[in-house]
């Protein structure tokens, strides 16, 4: 399969691997046809709900792009920083999903762990009002500095308060010091999971009627190919935590790399 094609996928990824062996091969075109016919639908159908959600701001498709172009696999190699891709950024429609749901939740305060380039931070940012604010926790100082500068374009920019160091000291001060949110959106190591979620319930630092957003928790399909994939056996075990735990609400939502959303059991079942 060509090095250059990336999925999160699974089922994408093993269409490409077996387009390439039915020409290798040489299988009957009419397989081929079909092979090519079932990775068109695929990827037609994220095209296609890309290309109907409303487009992303002037801002948020700067960050894109930036993002895209950006030399990551240099820096990676000199030592900059680790490995980084740019399919690492939200995008437009998860990140429309994001705005949607801070819309519609009225938020204020938003906690994000995992900055990235902040195209996630920015679409949250602008669904905001005047005076809410997004804290967006990031370890490389390297991030940091590029997505401030990113940030900076836009005029919702100034709503993002980058906090640098380990997420975990981060999340731990800001119990501390009685911080609440009224969304908080996890998107960093996936091995710290269940310790940021347990920071977050033990110190009560989800507002009344507030979400936990748990980006990645499909994790390219490590979850549910347990017996075919070398990694991800943390997200699983994140999501069977949540799962048997009878207090909270969840669904798992199969958008991108898939978005678990949590929420207490009292703020989910109406009165009767």
């Amino acid at each position: 399969m060509n090095s250059e094609k990336y999925h999160m996928d699974p089922t994408v990824r093993n269409l490409w691997q077996l387009e390439d062996l039915a020409k290798e091969h040489a299988v009957p075109e009419v397989v081929q046809k079909q092979i090519k016919r079932c990775l068109h639908s695929f990827l037609a159908r994220d095209e296609y709900c890309e290309n109907m959600s409303s487009p992303a701001s002037q801002g948020v498709r700067y960050i894109m792009e930036q993002t895209s172009c950006h030399p990551w696999s240099k820096l990676s190699k000199e030592g900059t920083i680790p490995f980084m891709h740019p399919m690492m950024v939200s995008g437009k429609l998860e990140g429309n999903f994001l705005k949607t749901l801070v819309s519609m939740s009225n938020s204020k305060k938003v906690l994000e762990v995992g900055l990235f380039t902040g195209c996630g931070a920015l679409t949250i940012a602008e669904a905001l009002p005047v005076d809410g604010t997004v804290v967006s926790c990031e370890i490389l100082p390297y991030i940091q500095d590029l997505a401030r500068s990113y940030l900076d374009q836009s005029p919702h920019g100034k709503k993002v308060i980058i906090r640098g160091g380990p997420a975990l000291e981060t999340m731990r001060k800001l119990a501390r010091d009685g911080e609440q949110f009224d969304i908080i959106f996890l998107d960093a190591n996936k091995d710290d999971y269940l310790s940021y979620f347990k920071i977050i319930m033990d110190n009560n630092m989800l507002s009344p009627r507030g979400t936990i957003l748990i980006d990645n928790a499909l994790f390219q399909g490590s979850p549910y190919l347990r017996d075919e994939m070398k990694f991800g056996q943390t997200t699983h075990e994140f999501n069977e935590f949540i799962s048997k735990n009878q207090d909270l609400y969840q669904v798992l939502v199969p958008i991108r790399d898939g978005l678990l959303m949590i929420r207490r059991n009292e703020d989910v079942e109406g009165a009767i």
